[in-house]
Formats: C-alpha cells, sequence, structure tokens
C-alpha cells in the first residue's frame, strides 16, 4: 500500500510539471524538458559507463543539452532554420574528442555518444517544436498537440499494463521484455484509439479519423520505444534507468516511449497541417 502510495504521488508530481509547463507557455516547456532532457542523458550515460567504464559521462551531457537548445531556440523562433545546421559540427566534435581518448572502447564510446544524442537529446527537443505549433492559419501554439500526446501515450502504457495483469497470455516479445503480452497491447490499442475519436470530436481541430491516425502511429511506435529501452537495460544489465522517480524508476524509464515517438507523431502532424 504504502509503495502504491508513492507510486501515485511521485506520478501525479511528474504529470504536473508536464501538463502545467505545456498549458503555462512555451518557455515553459524548454526549461522544464531541458531539465528532463538533462536527467535523461545522465541516467543513459551512467547505464553505458557501467559497462564501458571509460566512458565519458561529462561532455555527453553537455552536448546533448546544447543540441537540445539549439532545436529549442529554433522551435521558439529565437533563430531561424539556419541554427539547426549548426548541430552538424557540433555532432562531428565527437569524432575530433575521440583521437584524444587514451581507451581501447573509442568506437564504442563514439557509438554511444551520436546514439544518445539521436535516441534522447534530438526527440526532447522536438518537442518543443510540437508545443510551439499552431493550428494551419494561426500563429499562436495550440496547447493541445503535446498534452494529446502525451495523453495518448500514457493512456497506451497504463491500460497495455491493466489488460496485459488480467487478460496477458501470450508473450509479445520474451526475448527482450517477459511481461509485455499481445493481450495488454491490444487492450491498450482499443482504449488509447477509443480516446482518440473523442479528441478528434471535442477539440476540432482533426477529425476522428485523423486522431485515431495518430493514436495508432503512437501505439505502434510506443510499444517499439518501450523494447528499444528494455533491450539497453539489458545490455547494460541494470534494472531501472535511475531513482529519482519513486515507484517508477528514472527519467528515461517515464519517457522511453514518448521520446521514441514523437519524431513519428511530428512528421504526421506536418502532413495534416
Amino acid at each position: 500500500m504504502k509503495n502504491l502510495l508513492t507510486r501515485t504521488a511521485s506520478g501525479a508530481v511528474f504529470i504536473l510539471f508536464v501538463i502545467g509547463s505545456i498549458l503555462w507557455h512555451p518557455w515553459a516547456v524548454l526549461a522544464v524538458f531541458f531539465m528532463f532532457n538533462a536527467v535523461a542523458l545522465f541516467e543513459f550515460a551512467r547505464m553505458i559507463a557501467s559497462r564501458y567504464t571509460s566512458f565519458p559521462t561529462s561532455s555527453f551531457i553537455f552536448m546533448g543539452s546544447i543540441l537540445y537548445l539549439i532545436l529549442g531556440i529554433y522551435a521558439n523562433g529565437w533563430a531561424n532554420e539556419k541554427i539547426l545546421l549548426s548541430m552538424l559540427p557540433l555532432i562531428f566534435l565527437f569524432f575530433i574528442s575521440a583521437l584524444y581518448q587514451k581507451t581501447e572502447d573509442v568506437f564504442v564510446n563514439l557509438g554511444f555518444k551520436i546514439l544518445g544524442i539521436i535516441y534522447i537529446a534530438i526527440p526532447f527537443g522536438l518537442m518543443n517544436i510540437v508545443a510551439n505549433l499552431g493550428i494551419a492559419g494561426q500563429e499562436k501554439p495550440e496547447p493541445i498537440f503535446l498534452i494529446a500526446f502525451f495523453v495518448l501515450v500514457w493512456a497506451n502504457d497504463t491500460f497495455a499494463y491493466l489488460s496485459g495483469i488480467t487478460l496477458g497470455k501470450h508473450r509479445l516479445f520474451e526475448r527482450i521484455s517477459p511481461k509485455k503480452s499481445w493481450e495488454g497491447s491490444i487492450g491498450g490499442a482499443i482504449i488509447t484509439m477509443t480516446l482518440a475519436g473523442f479528441l478528434g470530436h471535442y477539440t476540432q481541430i482533426f477529425d476522428s479519423v485523423s486522431w485515431v491516425i495518430l493514436a495508432a502511429i503512437i501505439i505502434f511506435t510506443a510499444t517499439f520505444g518501450d523494447l528499444a529501452e528494455s533491450l539497453l537495460k539489458r545490455h547494460t544489465q541494470v534494472k531501472d534507468s535511475g531513482s529519482i522517480m519513486p515507484g517508477h524508476g528514472g527519467i528515461l524509464d517515464r519517457f522511453d516511449a514518448a521520446i521514441f515517438s514523437i519524431p513519428f507523431y511530428l512528421f504526421f502532424l506536418y502532413l495534416l497541417q
């Protein structure tokens, strides 16, 4: 009972930070998600360092934070698209720094640095672009786009879990995640797409079919995002990415589905605009 209360309280605080920042202002999203990004980068670096002790944590977190800010600055309209070009030379600085590393794991470290940037910093940066999107023909940011994204991700995760513990018999991907089941995934998908239909009806931004398609994209990619982090944890032999959220694990554990889904979600939003 105590663990359930702890899990509920920490989850409520997490949701308050996410939804509160979105409703407040895109600048609040930039600040709050900068924190999430930095913690997730730290957790990723610590996981890799647990297996490859020579992994340079500080420089990785610093560069990942800079690349996040570049996307955030562009998203908030403080610089035009030319600033995005600066991301390429910054990433190639990893190759230069690798020349000065006296370790046999130099290419392992280089690969994980680039992977971490693509896997964590860029998706968190893209969330700022979604936060600043407006309805076609309007310049004012529309918070529902990012709120709906998280609501659908969380709905899929929550109802897949509830369906799985109630009905789950057939393993979805036992080699990587023994607890996930087909029954859980199907149950989560049904509830999430139903919720998306209501979003279409009540928001009247897109029609219900478009929202259901967005939900289907999220369901598919979020499932693989969860599995991808499970694969990473198996590789580094850790149970959770961190312990910053009592009862939930780390920030990367909470955002694994979201960071995998956000590029696909944003791409389809642009197609709808």
